[in-house]
């Protein structure tokens, strides 16, 4: 079997589904919130959303289906322009060398980013149709299943008012999730009265949902080392499971710094690439918590090296996002303990109801996801109207 085509299409939409639309307008602190013209909202300074989709055709009449993220169409040009090159012609079974030659090829502009980007999504659409030709889900491929379900946390929290804000996150509960993220909104820039608003809502948070949820929240690269720490240390109280990407995320200094005080886990990884990035995490005991993205770290193939180096250093993982790649692999691979899922809250459902996601993705039921044994992927692809 060899590869005959990759065909690489730019999509008006987000890779995650509804919910980048929805956070657009919504108070968060990020890695902008020093900067007053782009500390509110999102939408002042994210760059263009977009989907990079990929097909992997071969003369045996299968195709695999990948995507990615495509910030300013930078990932297909990359994709179409040079990535490509590698794989037309060549064994698609030879996944691992293929990895390695678009890889190598893309160092001079690449190693992290963008590049990486594409290079995950052309890994998952090869997954994909090495299941498709074995007739067997990626899960099978990647060892088979080590959990016949996968538990599922909620995924949004962004406070606006306390009603709103309460009545969400006792409607999780309601719906059998067992875990649920917040946002922060305030950081160095907000002072004394900031971190201690962050603190009320963390409070606020747990006094609605009990003592039987575990909670974290995601301050977004919006933190510094000074900040991070007086914030653990006014948290520690709550049983958070974790603080999520509170520092810039090459600042691995202050990721080792913050997670030796710190009395309340750190996790960190969605913006970190392939196995020599989260070798630093790992071998520094920077975090306590690994988190990469299926789309963002390398797909499959790089994806289990990670995890190999997670599980040696006895850390656990917990993915990024949500969607069918990250859930073929949470199915067989041991170190993930649960995934990140995005459900409509409450007070938006009038006006978005809950639909399915994007690529397929079965949505929770009781706060459990359970995977099809469709060959491949198990998705046919359905963008969004507007993509």
């Amino acid at each position: 079997m060899r590869i005959t085509d990759v065909k690489v299409t730019h999509h008006q939409a987000s890779a995650w589904g509804d919910f980048c639309d929805r956070e657009a307008e919504l108070h968060l602190v990020t890695a902008m919130a020093i900067y007053p013209r782009y500390k509110h909202p999102i939408s002042t300074w994210r760059a263009p959303e977009g989907m990079c989709v990929v097909e992997i055709e071969t003369d045996e009449g299968f195709t695999g289906v990948g995507w990615c993220e495509d910030y300013c169409e930078a990932t297909s040009r990359m994709v179409e322009h040079h990535l490509a090159h590698f794989l037309i012609g060549a064994d698609p079974t030879g996944r691992t060398a293929l990895w390695d030659q678009m890889f190598r090829a893309s160092i001079p502009y690449g190693r992290k980013g963008a590049a990486l980007y594409g290079i995950s999504a052309l890994d998952i659409a090869l997954w994909d149709l090495a299941g498709k030709s074995c007739n067997q889900p990626v899960y099978q491929l990647l060892g088979g299943k080590v959990r016949d379900s996968i538990p599922v946390y909620a995924s949004h929290l962004h406070f606006e008012n306390e009603e709103d804000f309460c009545a969400e996150a006792a409607d999780y509960v309601a719906r059998g999730y067992r875990a649920m993220k917040m946002r922060f909104r305030w950081g160095p820039a907000d002072g004394l009265e900031g971190m201690n608003r962050n603190v009320d809502l963390v409070k606020m948070l747990r006094q609605t949902v009990g003592d039987s949820i575990d909670l974290m929240g995601d301050a977004y690269m919006g933190w510094t080392v000074e900040y991070a720490k007086r914030m653990t240390r006014k948290l520690a109280p709550f049983d958070l499971k974790w603080i999520e990407e509170p520092l810039l995320p090459d600042d691995l200094q202050g990721y080792i710094e913050l997670t030796r005080s710190s009395p309340v886990p750190i996790a960190a990884g969605e913006h970190e690439f392939t196995r020599y990035g989260f070798d630093l995490l790992i071998r520094n005991k920077a975090v306590n918590i690994i988190q990469f993205d299926m789309g963002r770290v390398g797909g499959f193939t790089e994806a289990q090296r990670v995890c190999a180096l997670a599980t040696a250093a006895g850390m656990p993982v917990c993915t990024h996002a949500y969607g069918l790649p990250t859930l073929q692999f949470v199915t067989a691979e041991p170190a993930c303990m649960m995934a990140e899922h995005f459900p409509v809250p409450i007070w938006m459902r009038e006006d978005q109801p809950e639909a399915g996601f994007f690529d397929g993705a079965p949505a929770p039921v009781n706060g459990i996801v359970t995977l099809s044994d469709k060959p491949g992927m198990g998705f046919d692809l359905k963008l969004p109207e507007n993509s």
